[in-house]
C-alpha cells in the first residue's frame, strides 16, 4: 500500500483560527485556543492520519508587527521557521477581518522563505451570514490578483492553489474532511515518520503547562498573560489519578496579587479551570498543585524564554526584521 507522510504548516496573523483548526484537524486538544492574540507562542506539531497519509500540521504563533519585547521576535521567526519546513502552507484568514495590508506583507516573506504550494484559507465562515461570506471572497479574489501583479510578487503566482479561498468552518467536521482530502494531494510518497498513535511529538509537561495558560489567557483580562509563562514541575501517572506540580511565572512582582485575586481566589479559579482542562485531556482524575512565582524580565531573556516557553534554537531560525534576501526570493518556484 502506497503511504503518504509530509509537513503542513499553518499560518498567518494572530486570532486567523490556527490552533482551533489544528484540534479540529486531529480530533484532540493540543493547541491553546483564545480570543486574546498570540496565544500560541511555538511551532506544535499535531499528527492525523487520513487516507492512508501521516499529516504533520504545523501550529504556530501569529504574525504580527511590533517587537516590544524579545518574545515577540521569537514568535515571529518561529512561525516563518515553520514555513520553510511544509510540503504545504496554509494561509489563514479570518472572515469578519477580511484580507489586510499586514497579510500581504507576511504573505510575501512567507512564500519567500518557502518553494511549498500556498492554500488561502478564509476561516471561521460559520461566524457571518453567507451575503458577508460572499463578500469576503470576492475581496480577497481582487485583493491576491492584486498581491500577484505587484513587483517582486509575480513569481508566486503559480504557488497559489487557487487566488480565490478555501472556505474552511473548523467546528463542521465535514468542512475539516474536505480540507484534508484537499491537502493530502501534495503530501509526497513517504513511509510514515511517526508512531500510527501519536499525537504529536510535544512533552506531555508542555502539553500540561498549554492547557494551564489557556485558563490564565481565559480569566485575566489585562497584559498579564503575554508575560507569563507554566512551568511544570512534576507529572506523576499513578493508578487512579494524575499528580502535576506546576507554577504560573510572571515577568514582574506586581502582577503577583493580580493573578492571586482576593483571598487567593482568582489563582483559585484558574486552578480549578485548569483541572478539568486536564482530566477531559487525560480522561483521568487529576490533582494540580498550582502556586505563582516571579522570574523577573524573563520574556527578554533567551535563556529564559528556552526554559520557560519552550523557545529553543532561535538561531537557526529566520531574522525576520530583515527583508528577504534575492538567495530567499529565487527560491521560489512554481509547482509542477
Amino acid at each position: 500500500m502506497t503511504t503518504r507522510c509530509g509537513y503542513i504548516a499553518l499560518l498567518g496573523r494572530p486570532n486567523a483560527g490556527k490552533s482551533t483548526l489544528l484540534n479540529a484537524l486531529i480530533g484532540d486538544k493540543l493547541a491553546v485556543v483564545s480570543r486574546k492574540p498570540q496565544t500560541t507562542r511555538n511551532r506544535i506539531l499535531g499528527i492525523a492520519i487520513h487516507r492512508g497519509a501521516q499529516m504533520l500540521f504545523l501550529d504556530t504563533p501569529g504574525i504580527h508587527k511590533g517587537q516590544k519585547h524579545l518574545i515577540n521576535s521569537a514568535m515571529n521567526r518561529v512561525a516563518y521557521g515553520a514555513a520553510s519546513e511544509g510540503e504545504v502552507m496554509l494561509y489563514l484568514v479570518d472572515v469578519e477581518r477580511g484580507f489586510q495590508e499586514e497579510d500581504q506583507v507576511f504573505l510575501a516573506r512567507t512564500l519567500s522563505l518557502s518553494s511549498a504550494p500556498c492554500l488561502v484559507v478564509l476561516s471561521r465562515i460559520d461566524a457571518v451570514k453567507q451575503l458577508e461570506v460572499a463578500r469576503q471572497v470576492r475581496a480577497m479574489e481582487l485583493a491576491l490578483a492584486d498581491f500577484v501583479q505587484k513587483p517582486g510578487n509575480t513569481t508566486y503566482k503559480d504557488r497559489f492553489v487557487s487566488l480565490s479561498p478555501w472556505l474552511l468552518s473548523a467546528k463542521r467536521p465535514e468542512s475539516v474532511k474536505a480540507l484534508k482530502d484537499e491537502l493530502v494531494k501534495f503530501l509526497p510518497e513517504s513511509p510514515w515518520l511517526f508512531p500510527e498513535d501519536d499525537l504529536t511529538d510535544m512533552p506531555r509537561s508542555f502539553l500540561c503547562g498549554e492547557l494551564i495558560r489557556e485558563q490564565v489567557f481565559r480569566q485575566i483580562g489585562q497584559e498579564i498573560p503575554y508575560s507569563c509563562a507554566v512551568r511544570v514541575e512534576g507529572l506523576e501517572f499513578k493508578p487512579h489519578i494524575v499528580v502535576v506540580h506546576a507554577s504560573v511565572v510572571l515577568s514582574r512582582s506586581a502582577h503577583k496579587p493580580i493573578i492571586l485575586g482576593k483571598g487567593g481566589g482568582r489563582i483559585k479559579a484558574i486552578g480549578e479551570a485548569a483541572r478539568a482542562s486536564l482530566e477531559a485531556h487525560f480522561d483521568q482524575k487529576v490533582f494540580l498543585d498550582l502556586s505563582v512565582r516571579v522570574s523577573e524580565g524573563w520574556h527578554d531573556d533567551q535563556k529564559q524564554m528556552a526554559e520557560l516557553a519552550n523557545l529553543r534554537d532561535l538561531d537557526q531560525l529566520p531574522l525576520l526584521e530583515d527583508k528577504p534576501s534575492d538567495a530567499q526570493t529565487s527560491q521560489a518556484h512554481p509547482l509542477s
